[in-house]
C-alpha cells in the first residue's frame, strides 16, 4: 500500500471513531463534568468544533448538536438539578449548536484564525440570546438567561474554538 493510500485509510479509521465516540462523549459531558457553565460550556464548544473540522457525516454532526441538552436535561432530572426553564431553550440550544458547526464549516477556510473562531461563536450566540430576549419579553424565563444565553454562550464558543485550535497544533507536532 502506498503511503497516500495509507494515510486515507488511517483517516477514515480516525473519522469512524471520531464519528462514534464523540456524539457519546458529547452527551456525557453534562454527567461527567457538573462544574461551571464556563467549563461545561467550553468543552462542548470543543465538541462541536472538531466535529465541524474533521467533516463528520451529518448523523454525527446532528447527534453532536443534539446530545449536550439532552445530557443537560437528563443529569438535571437525575440528580435534582433540573431547571425547566431550560426545556424552552432546547430548540434554540440545537439550532444555535448547527449554526456554529455550519458556520465554521463554511468560515474555516476563507477566514483567518481568530475570525474563523469569533464569527461562528457570534453567530451561536446571536441564536441564543434572541432567544433569551423573546423568552424574558414574554416572562416565560427569569432575566438571568440574559446573562447564560449571551455573554457565557460567547465566552465558552470562543474558548471552544481556541482550544479545538489548540488541540489540532499540538496533534499535529505530536503525529
Amino acid at each position: 500500500m502506498d503511503n497516500k493510500s495509507e494515510s486515507i485509510a488511517i483517516n477514515k479509521i480516525w473519522a469512524l471513531r471520531i464519528s462514534t465516540w464523540l456524539p457519546v462523549f458529547a452527551f456525557a459531558i453534562p454527567f461527567l463534568i457538573t462544574g461551571p457553565q464556563l467549563l461545561t460550556g467550553t468543552i462542548v464548544n470543543t465538541f462541536l468544533y472538531i466535529a465541524s473540522a474533521k467533516q463528520l457525516n451529518r448523523k454525527s454532526l446532528y447527534l453532536i448538536a443534539l446530545l449536550p441538552s439532552l445530557g443537560a436535561v437528563s443529569n438535571g432530572i437525575l440528580f435534582g438539578k433540573f431547571t425547566p426553564f431550560l426545556l424552552f431553550f432546547i430548540p434554540s440550544i440545537w439550532m444555535g449548536n448547527m449554526v456554529l458547526i455550519l458556520s465554521f464549516n463554511k468560515l474555516k477556510n476563507a477566514l483567518f484564525f481568530p475570525l474563523n473562531i469569533i464569527l461562528p461563536s457570534i453567530f451561536k450566540t446571536s441564536v441564543l440570546y434572541l432567544t433569551a430576549l423573546v423568552f424574558t419579553g414574554i416572562h416565560l424565563v427569569p432575566k438571568i438567561f440574559l446573562t447564560s444565553m449571551g455573554v457565557f454562550q460567547l465566552i465558552t464558543a470562543v474558548a471552544g474554538g481556541i482550544l479545538t485550535f489548540s488541540l489540532f497544533k499540538i496533534s499535529k507536532r505530536l503525529f
